[in-house]
């Protein structure tokens, strides 16, 4: 019985147990399996589904694009503005060919350091990568470009069929000639792209009495850059893409004498050191007696700025430095005949024509000592040697205004003596050769000069060269100083405060001086009319520049206006003033026909023969009139300023306003200093030097 109970007990719990599982435990079960089922698939799923893929920068292409359109048309144009300086054959100033050189250097590195997107389609990429390595190679070839524009003018070909992206066309030298390959490889290692770094240099120099200096040029683009004051570091800041800078220095300058260098160093760490360098004299009274000039080993110190009132005429704020190019005896007639007129007079029918300007002329020599000077003038770009009775001086190359000067160490006796100078053409050879006696006076420092030769009656003055020169350089700093202002915008940037005043400074600076610029005497009506035209177009953009408010983005939404005023003022010069602003032997080189060139077996053209030569291919002799002695004759030589010479001479540099007067008849621009120039200094100062000097300062004209 007790058996049979526990067995029923035994089932009773089974069949409770089985009744929980089949309707509490097992439907649980299933539905927390489901849920799971549910999740995990729900996972699954949303492993399985792809994620949404970036949306693909839709703006970068047309973007990138636009830049890169926009960047190749502003090299092109400007490389083609460069090209223009040398059309119908004209080699243009120094300066004006410097300046349109930086605009294409400024241009071809904002291409060639152009960013590209790497998102971007291939073949897009691929051609934007092309043209950013054309840009690369211009840019190369750029930089080799000589720093003489005539010597430039057959190399900038390749610039431009660089950024074309068309491949090098020069002739390969046939491999059976032995002579050939070194024929062709003098050019090559010519064009070779160079390897050095940018040498930093002074564009603008603007200092005030006080002190306070503006400072703008143009520097390896990305290079640390330092103002350094002797050995003392008064500023330092980055170069951008483009290459140019304009600083206000933090401190101005201390009373007394500072020697400014530009230092840079480089991305690999390499320093490098400008060759021009800033002089200035601050006054200790801050009341003027103020010097500021940039000099350059082998050139003329340029005295870029002295000190000048608020919103006053700049010309007359500077220091003048220069002196005309002769003297009331000492005039040197323009002579920019070109080589091929040596031939051309050996014509016969040059006989009924009036007889051209000399190709070389002698103007001056200097002796100190054994040290020996000749000036004179020659076809600019002209290599030209002198000798001293068949002894050789030296040689040396004229500058773009016509004018040279060869010092050489000869001991020359007491008495009459013989000076030659031979102009040379590119293979040596003696082209034409002036020949002029005179008697060596007594003393360890003498001058003798050559006498002043009036035009023929009826015959209207050339204008001298160093007046269109001149001028041409002011108009090549105006192009420079806005390019610096625009590159500050470039690619929708804001400047700084100081880096914008700056860069205006400097345009209002170079807009001033054409504003102020006075011509010599005997210019040409033409020529007068566009140097005014000129002057009346720098006035209406200065005025324009001036009513800008200061800060950035009034001066970015003036730019184009101020560009258009800008163009204007740089307008190429008429044909009509072209032709008459040429010296009466450019004028009878370009009426004459082609004369043949000399024969190349020439024995008789040797540099060293006497002036006597009769033989049919010798070269034409010039000889001049007796050089005479003159005791207040200076001829300029490299380095030389009116300020220092007036220091030599009177005591005091503010002094100079006694050669300035003395030569304000031959002065076409007070600022502007060149080697071979030649004039007169009084014996003593003006009394009232300083007075005029203080005067200039403050925009007043003297007289």
């Amino acid at each position: 019985m007790m058996k049979n109970r526990a067995g029923l007990l035994a089932l009773l719990v089974l069949a409770i147990a089985t009744i929980l599982m089949v309707f509490f435990v097992m439907p649980r079960i299933s539905d927390d399996g489901k849920d799971k089922a549910q999740t995990t698939t729900a996972s699954g799923d949303a492993a399985k589904t792809p994620a949404p893929e970036p949306a693909k920068p839709a703006g970068d292409l047309a973007a990138a694009s636009e830049k890169m359109g926009r960047l190749k048309a502003d090299a092109e144009k400007a490389t083609q503005a460069l090209v223009s300086l040398f059309a119908d054959g004209k080699v243009p100033a120094a300066e004006a060919y410097a300046g349109a050189k930086a605009e294409v250097e400024k241009a071809l590195s904002a291409l060639a350091t152009l960013d590209i997107p790497d998102a971007l389609e291939a073949g897009v990429k691929e051609t934007m990568t092309a043209a950013r390595g054309n840009a690369e190679k211009a840019l190369t070839l750029l930089r080799t470009l000589p720093s003489d524009p005539a010597a430039a003018a057959t190399a900038i070909g390749k610039v431009i069929d660089a950024l074309a992206g068309k491949p090098d066309t020069a002739p390969e030298a046939p491999a059976p000639q032995a002579a050939a390959p070194a024929a062709t490889e003098q050019p090559a290692a010519a064009n070779a792209p160079a390897t050095g770094p940018i040498i930093p240099r002074f564009d603008v120099l603007r200092v005030e009495p006080d002190g306070s200096a503006v400072i703008a040029g143009n520097a390896e683009p990305g290079s640390k850059l330092a103002i350094v004051d002797g050995d003392t570091v008064i500023f330092e800041t980055e170069v951008g893409i483009s290459g140019d800078f304009a600083v206000i220095l933090d401190k101005p300058l201390s009373p007394g004498d500072h020697s400014l260098e530009l230092r840079v160093t480089g991305k690999d760490g390499k320093v490098v050191t400008s060759e021009e360098v800033a002089t200035i004299s601050i006054p200790e009274n801050g009341n003027g007696n103020l010097l500021a000039m940039v000099t350059r080993p082998g050139e003329a110190s340029r005295v870029i700025t002295a000190p000048e009132t608020v919103n006053q005429a700049d010309k007359k704020a500077r220091v003048p430095s220069e002196a005309a190019p002769a003297t009331q005896t000492a005039e040197a007639p323009p002579a920019t005949a070109a080589p091929q007129d040596a031939a051309a007079t050996q014509q016969p029918t040059e006989a009924a024509k009036p007889a051209p300007a000399p190709e070389v002329q002698v103007s001056a020599v200097e002796i100190e000592g054994d040290r020996i000077f000749v000036a004179g003038t020659a076809a600019p770009g002209s290599a030209v040697r002198a000798s001293a009775d068949d002894t050789l001086i030296g040689a040396a190359t004229a500058d773009n205004t016509g004018h040279f000067v060869i010092e050489g160490t000869i001991a020359l006796a007491v008495g009459d003596h013989t000076i030659r100078a031979e102009l040379l053409d590119a293979d040596g050879r003696v082209l034409v050769r002036a020949s002029v006696p005179f008697n060596r006076p007594e003393g360890h420092q003498v001058a003798v000069v050559a006498q002043s030769k009036a035009p023929e009656a009826g015959q209207q003055a050339a204008m001298v060269p160093l007046d269109r020169a001149t001028f041409e350089t002011m108009r090549g700093s105006v192009g420079k100083a806005f390019g610096i202002l625009q590159g500050l915008f470039a690619d929708g940037k804001k400047p700084a405060a100081e880096e914008l005043a700056a860069a205006r400074s400097a345009t209002e600076i170079a807009l001033q001086s054409l504003i102020d610029y006075r011509l010599g005497a005997g210019v040409d009506s033409d020529y007068a009319q566009f140097v005014t035209q000129t002057a009346a177009r720098a006035r209406n953009a200065l005025e324009a520049l001036k009513a800008l408010s200061a800060d950035a983005d009034s001066v970015r939404d003036g730019l184009p206006k101020i560009a258009e005023l800008i163009n204007a003022v740089l307008e190429p010069l008429p044909a009509a003033a072209v032709a008459e602003a040429q010296p009466p032997a450019e004028k009878a080189e370009a009426q004459a026909e082609p004369a043949a060139q000399p024969q190349a077996a020439a024995p008789a053209a040797q540099p060293a023969q006497a002036p006597t030569e009769t033989a049919a291919d010798a070269p034409k002799t010039i000889e001049q009139a007796p050089l005479t002695e003159s005791k207040n004759t200076v001829i300029i030589r490299r380095g030389d300023t009116l300020w220092q010479i007036s220091r030599r001479v009177y005591g005091l540099g503010v002094r100079y306003t006694t050669i300035y007067l003395a030569n304000a008849n031959k002065i076409s621009n007070p600022d502007l200093i060149e080697p071979g120039q030649v004039f007169q200094v009084p014996h003593d100062a003006l009394p009232n030097a300083e007075e005029l000097h203080r005067k200039r300062l403050q925009g007043e004209t003297i007289d």
